[in-house]
């Protein structure tokens, strides 16, 4: 992260931003991620990068899963990329670790308030789509292999969100 990204990330109205969604920032300053957010199935790990007037959002969903589920969770991961506008999932097979990218057209010049709206939007769509790929995460680990049509409907109300 730049010196000049990190000013306006780290700032007291958009850290505000990040702890009104549960994110926790990491003030360390070695650190490998910007934030992370302790859900109730996974943890979640934030970098935020910014090149070429566009964010980068590198989301990484710590989660255990099973190598009997490989399969069945790259079917999920297409499905979820099939219906996410602003974003796509990839299964970082090294680190064994889910990895959601969003990427938005946004300048570092604009004003901190319009960066503040910008992160609610983002931060709102995020949740529901993260609610709803780790409730199907869930359903494939824990329980009998499901439906692609079931799947779809995890997602058709992320459509159009960002």
């Amino acid at each position: 992260m730049t010196d000049k990204l990190k000013k306006i990330i780290f700032s007291p109205p958009i850290s505000k931003v990040f702890c009104e969604h549960n994110w926790v920032i990491n003030t360390d300053s070695s650190g490998k991620f910007h934030s992370y957010f302790v859900g109730d199935i996974a943890d979640y790990y934030l970098n935020v990068y910014h090149d070429n007037e566009k964010i980068y959002f590198q989301f990484t969903l710590d989660l255990e899963i099973p190598n009997n589920k490989m399969n069945e969770l790259l079917i999920l991961i297409n499905i979820a990329n099939q219906n996410s506008k602003d974003g796509f999932f990839v299964f970082d097979s090294k680190l064994c670790k889910i990895k959601y990218n969003l990427i938005s057209l946004y300048s570092i010049k604009t004003e901190e308030s319009s960066l503040d709206d910008f992160l609610k939007i983002k931060l709102n769509f995020i949740e529901s789509l993260f609610n709803n790929f780790v409730s199907g995460v869930h359903k494939l680990v824990y329980g009998d292999k499901i439906e692609s049509a079931s799947i779809e409907l995890l997602f058709l109300n992320n459509e159009g969100c960002a």
